[in-house]
């Protein structure tokens, strides 16, 4: 198994790989036969990396927490 570089981040990325793990960019040269085409319905399928995931996750709750810290302070 190689690692080849990423052409969006320069990243290392492994030949096997559907996207690149650090900005989500999609790999090409995918088996046709594999479960995950690189192309649904003519569109070029999204990926988002974990890291990305990660940081909207905590980012909404943060949001929410000082919303309802707001809230709390605004109506006692």
């Amino acid at each position: 198994m190689a690692l080849v570089v990423c052409p969006e981040c320069e990243g290392r990325v492994s030949e096997k790989a559907f996207a690149c793990p650090a900005c989500g960019y999609p790999m090409s040269g995918k088996d046709p036969k594999s479960g995950w085409p690189g192309v649904i319905g003519g569109i070029a399928g999204t990926y988002i990396s974990a890291q990305a995931l990660i940081t909207i996750i905590v980012g909404c709750v943060m949001f929410l927490s000082f919303a309802a810290i707001m809230i709390a302070a605004i109506l006692s």
